[in-house]
């Protein structure tokens, strides 16, 4: 009973703008939240991105809160929302990039293909170029020599779950960058890259 007081004046003092509160409410579900998110995503970056945009809406949705009677069922309403979204954005360019495949494949091989493909790989060159010295190192022996993480644990003398580190690492600095290109980049991304 005493827990459950606790959690109403928190509440309460969310909806004020208590940052405090929404401190101490972070600190009780976040965990929980992370751990269900990674259970559904199997990926701890997406998992992350869930977690941040949970407790966000949870700030800016904060006056709702004066109707809700289990605050956990509706901070996990909410995680389940966004994952429900995630995976819609995951199927959407799924399908685009089948499209963009096809069409790439198909016997139209067009110049405005050509040059629209040099254009996009000059991009990724150039972002490539952009990482850090052993992130980049690890990255092109993976994805120019086609070397597996052993092989380049090996080659460079370090652990295996340091070449996983530099290859999430320099992948998660590429996809933004390209992200920031636009939908074709990303596409490209997905079929070259990743």
């Amino acid at each position: 009973m005493v827990a459950e007081n606790n959690e109403h004046k928190l509440i309460r003092d969310l909806i004020k703008g208590d940052a405090h509160s929404f401190d101490k409410i972070f600190a009780k579900y976040n965990a929980k939240v992370y751990a269900f998110s990674l259970r559904n995503l199997k990926n701890k970056e997406d998992a992350e991105g869930v977690v941040q945009d949970v407790f966000f809406n949870l700030w800016k949705d904060r006056a709702k809160l004066k109707e809700i009677k289990n605050l956990e069922a509706w901070i996990f309403s909410i995680c389940f929302n966004i994952i429900r979204k995630h995976f819609r954005k995951l199927i959407r360019e799924k399908n685009h990039l089948q499209k963009f495949t096809e069409s790439f494949l198909s016997n139209d091989n067009s110049t405005a293909t050509e040059v629209e493909y040099n254009d996009l790989l000059e991009k990724a060159e150039k972002i490539i170029e952009q990482l850090p010295g052993r992130q980049k190192t690890v990255f092109l022996l993976s994805r120019r020599e086609g070397l597996s993480n052993d092989e380049i644990s090996n080659k460079l003398n370090i652990t295996k779950k340091t070449v996983e580190n530099h290859l999430t690492k320099a992948k998660s600095f590429i996809k933004k960058s390209l992200v920031d290109e636009g939908l074709l980049t990303l596409l490209f991304f997905w079929l070259f890259i990743k």
